[in-house]
């Protein structure tokens, strides 16, 4: 049986850094990996991951929506892990506040972006915010990236998410 995991996550920037995590390497998931901060969407959450990403920014970094000087959603990721469908909705936010504070999950860090990639990162976090570094100027869109396997590795498959608007598609 096919089951769901649903996701929330943001990196937050602050001049030409950006916040990771290095997990703590007793975690479940992504142990020792560099990863956004955020998590999985609570039952009263599903319809609103904006307002989970908020509570993990507070519950992970203690910002809280007043420090923040956006927070957009700005792609769905969507891949398969055995009989588990993922759908991680990745926020991009950003903030004048550098102060963060301690949490079990990991350490946290501001990371200058030419330093990004010289970390350990899942596939869907390293492709997402290559993608996002390199298009964010034009970026005003939703994207979706869906992993596919190739040959045996992965392939981020890009596509904006349009709004068709009222006409009947039947």
């Amino acid at each position: 049986m096919i089951t769901l995991r649903t996701l929330a996550t943001a990196f937050i920037t602050n001049s030409n850094r950006i916040l990771l995590m290095k997990r703590n390497k007793e975690r479940k998931f992504a142990p020792g990996i560099w990863a956004a901060v955020g998590g999985h969407l609570e039952p009263d959450e599903l319809n609103t991951p904006r307002t989970a990403c908020l509570r993990e920014i507070h519950e992970e970094i203690g910002l809280s929506e007043d420090d923040l000087h956006y927070l957009d959603l700005k792609y769905i990721i969507l891949r398969k892990s055995n009989l588990e469908i993922r759908i991680q909705y990745v926020f991009f936010g950003k903030t004048d506040q550098v102060k963060t504070k301690q949490t079990e999950e990991g350490k946290l860090y501001w990371i200058e972006e030419s330093e990004l990639f010289n970390r350990e990162m899942t596939y869907t976090t390293k492709m997402t915010l290559k993608h996002y570094i390199e298009n964010r100027k034009w970026l005003k869109k939703i994207i979706v990236g869906v992993v596919d396997e190739c040959n045996g590795s992965p392939v981020m498959n890009w596509n904006c998410i349009e709004d068709w608007g009222t006409e009947s598609l039947i």
